[in-house]
């Protein structure tokens, strides 16, 4: 008997029989019915078919769930939960009468930390905070950058103890000098983002931008920093600390401390 060329169904010969005809097309359609069924396995809306180890025969691949995406799992198609994107909130804190703020226990599970205050006030004159890692107060912390006071742009290298955040009555930018003043009364606003944070083999690197207004000078400051915290240790902590003087945070309706885990 003849057979087709791709799928091999069979067929009458040319010398065959008439009498043989309904035979051979009941055997006909029967190979074309099995095949088409092994290319298309498919039984439930939303189904897909890949093609399998088997010549000829595909592979049924029922429909995902909701938020599922197509995937490759061990050389074939596969459904998967969809990786987190974008920004998740690790928490959230409110500045309210207190010297020191703290996001500890911080999952390693991120590629970045975002940290991002706004409508932050001190509640007096002639105090700083500071952002620590780990709450580590040694020399590991390492920047430069400008800050804007004015009309004055300052270029800043940064070696101190912690990175610092304000010098009065906001949390304002990174960096001690003394052209900052001590009299900042409205809130302050900015980001910090941190690489490597949860790395045991690399420094962590990190950027922060600003802004805030200056009261004694009666102008708008901004400004950038980035730098290193220099050390291989994984950052479990991010702890915002006063260095000096006796001021708290003020809390208003629009203040917020919100730390992010960046996937």
């Amino acid at each position: 008997m003849a057979t087709t060329t791709n799928y091999s169904w069979t067929t009458p010969d040319d010398t065959d029989l008439v009498k043989d005809g309904a035979a051979a097309i009941r055997t006909l359609g029967s190979s074309v019915d099995t095949t088409t069924k092994a290319l298309n396995p498919s039984t439930t809306l939303g189904d897909i078919e890949y093609r399998s180890s088997t010549a000829n025969t595909n592979t049924r691949l029922a429909i995902g769930t909701t938020g599922q995406v197509l995937t490759v799992s061990g050389g074939v198609p596969a459904w998967a939960t969809a990786s987190a994107g974008g920004l998740t909130l690790i928490q959230e804190q409110t500045a309210s009468s207190n010297s020191s703020i703290s996001f500890t226990g911080i999952s390693g599970s991120y590629k970045q930390l975002l940290l991002m205050w706004s409508g932050i006030h001190h509640s007096t004159t002639g105090s700083t905070f500071s952002i620590r890692f780990n709450n580590d107060s040694s020399t590991q912390y390492r920047g430069n950058g400008f800050s804007g006071l004015g009309t004055t742009v300052i270029a800043r290298s940064m070696n101190e103890v912690s990175v610092i955040l304000g010098g009065a009555v906001n949390l304002a930018p990174f960096g001690k000098d003394a052209n900052l003043g001590t009299d900042f009364n409205l809130a302050a606003v900015g980001t910090l983002l941190v690489d490597n944070y949860a790395s045991t083999t690399k420094v962590k690197t990190f950027f922060s931008q600003f802004g805030y207004y200056d009261n004694g000078a009666s102008h708008y400051s901004s400004g950038q920093i980035n730098g290193t915290f220099n050390t291989t240790t994984a950052i479990t902590s991010v702890d915002i600390v006063r260095l000096s003087g006796s001021a708290t945070f003020t809390n208003t309706a629009d203040s917020s401390i919100r730390l992010y885990g960046v996937s």
